[in-house]
């Protein structure tokens, strides 16, 4: 008897145990419901709001420093578009309370050093000197669903948003300025906490194909004129860099990124409108030379991103090829007529002065070099209207 009430007041603790697990348990989750959202986000691997936006203002003026649809946590830092350095310091509710550290200097990088880091391990010319490959930089979109609402009417596309045509309008811009460009054009969708681990995949194949550099190109999620800037005297649709800070790439990154707005700063001051250092890796541990671009916002018109992006061409032609070397590759047609003008000009002067010393008076001349234009002449409409009457039959 007594070992069945033993046994019956067992199991009564044992219940009551349990009852105080499961209200502990659930109190716990009930205090973790007053975290803070960053800290859900991170819990939940999102990179970026999907109810709103982020507003960073400086703590000392109230003043707001920029705004963004990006996950904001403390220790982020940001560099404003007049180079002014801020780092997060706390979060409250929408609102990112930073402080200003100082006016930066932005890392300057000499564009031969650039250069000589692209060489051909093992290769080399008949000199002896390293051989430096040809440039190929790749440009894929992580959140390829992305779209501009006032172009294409929503703002996210499953199939192929309009951030794709922005991208191949990137692409197509660089390859003019002579650079080799291998371009993606996979959407990653769903746009999800799984998206930068399928976009990896996109990454690591443009890295096999021999990219020195790769572009993520993005649009943001906040009020269009938060992306709107002068620039060449004009408004136009701004960019921002974006660099992840959790990585062993982040300073390289953070060098690129700094390095490249210091050079889009010289061609189209006010392009640029910040650098936000991020809590995150955004695939930029994979090279240092990786850069994630935010081209407007989903608010923006997707015409004026893609004529942002051939704005940022420029920039991008010049850190990699150099301004000489830029101007160079654009010049060879150019060079190439006024070469082949020449070569007509001085065979025109070479023929006058010969009719001049083999003719007796002007008059002679003249009358020659009218029977000799108008004899070709008559040749030529001859031979454009029998061609002519067999292009006709063809069509």
């Amino acid at each position: 008897m007594f070992i069945i009430n033993g046994l019956k007041n067992s199991r009564k603790n044992i219940f009551l145990c349990l009852i105080f697990l499961i209200v502990f348990l659930i109190g716990g989750n009930l205090t973790c419901s007053g975290v803070e959202a960053e800290d859900f986000f991170e819990l939940k691997e999102l990179d970026e709001r999907t109810d709103g936006f982020f507003i960073m203002k400086d703590m000392q003026t109230s003043e707001t420093i920029m705004r963004t649809a990006r996950i904001i946590h403390p220790g982020d830092e940001y560099i404003s578009s007049k180079n002014k350095f801020y780092r997060v310091e706390r979060i409250e509710g929408d609102i990112a309370w930073a402080h200003f550290i100082e006016d930066i200097k932005l890392f300057e990088v000499n564009v031969e050093e650039v250069l000589n880091s692209l060489m051909i391990k093992g290769g080399t010319f008949q000199e002896g000197q390293p051989q430096r490959r040809d440039i190929l930089l790749g440009v894929y979109h992580s959140h390829g669903a992305e779209s501009y609402v006032p172009s294409d009417g929503t703002e996210s596309i499953l199939q192929g948003g309009g951030i794709l045509d922005v991208g191949r309008a990137f692409s197509e811009a660089l390859r003019e300025k002579g650079l080799n460009v291998n371009y993606s054009p996979e959407t990653h969708v769903p746009h999800d906490a799984g998206t930068y681990h399928r976009s990896r995949r996109t990454a690591e194949e443009l890295l096999r194909q021999g990219s020195s550099s790769i572009f993520d190109i993005h649009r943001d999620a906040v009020p269009a004129e938060e992306y709107i800037g002068t620039v060449d005297g004009r408004p136009t649709v701004q960019l921002q860099f974006v660099v992840g800070r959790q990585n062993q790439n982040a300073q390289a990154n953070r060098d690129f990124a700094e390095s490249l707005k210091k050079v889009t700063d010289d061609i189209h001051p006010g392009l640029i409108k910040g650098i936000f250092l991020a809590r995150a890796n955004y695939n930029q541990d994979m090279l240092p030379l990786a850069m994630l671009v935010e081209v407007g916002s989903h608010e923006n018109t997707r015409e004026g991103a893609e004529r942002s992006v051939a704005l940022f061409s420029d920039a991008v032609g010049a850190y990699f090829l150099g301004r000489e070397g830029q101007r160079a590759r654009q010049g060879v047609g150019a060079t190439a007529l006024r070469s082949i003008l020449w070569v007509i000009f001085i065979v025109a002067v070479v023929l006058g002065v010969y009719l001049l010393i083999s003719n007796e008076n002007i008059d002679e001349l003249r009358a020659k070099l009218r029977h000799f234009f108008s004899k070709e002449f008559a040749e030529f409409r001859s031979r454009k209207r029998k061609g002519g009457g067999d292009n006709g039959a063809g069509e």
